[in-house]
């Protein structure tokens, strides 16, 4: 019983850390609109309530993006791209872990960020990548 207490409660505190941090910041410059030319990077982060904040980002066609993934949650998290000719793939990343990869698509459209861990996609732990 005391384990579900402390897990909710970290679940709580993870959830208002991703809130509070939501803005500029939280992504590349724009609060997540990694679109700003070569070598942009933006940060997503994992949580337990089944989310990616930010859900979308933007970036521009056929620059690659350093999206750098960390898990602000407990259980442990993925962040895969999909559609993409470079997709990121960072799996199995622990509480508090963090990882980078890059995503790169040569034309405009709209490609999906899920986790893989199972469950999880079917859960809402989903986003998308808008590349203009």
């Amino acid at each position: 019983m005391i384990r579900r207490e402390w897990q909710a409660a970290a679940i709580a505190g993870a959830v208002l850390l991703a809130a509070c941090g939501g803005g500029a910041g939280s992504g590349a410059a724009g609060g997540g609109d990694a679109g700003a030319g070569a070598g942009t990077s933006t940060t997503i982060v994992g949580l337990d309530t089944m989310k990616f904040n930010p859900e979308t980002i933007t970036v521009k066609a056929g620059a690659p993006v350093k999206i750098t993934f960390r898990n602000a949650g407990m259980l442990p998290h993925d962040l895969v791209t999909e559609g993409g000719t470079r997709n990121a793939k960072l799996v199995n990343l622990g509480a508090g872990k963090e990882q980078a990869g890059t995503f790169m698509a040569p034309k405009p459209g709209t490609y999906a960020i899920i986790c893989t861990q199972p469950g999880h996609r079917e859960a809402g732990m989903v986003g998308k990548i808008i590349v203009e």
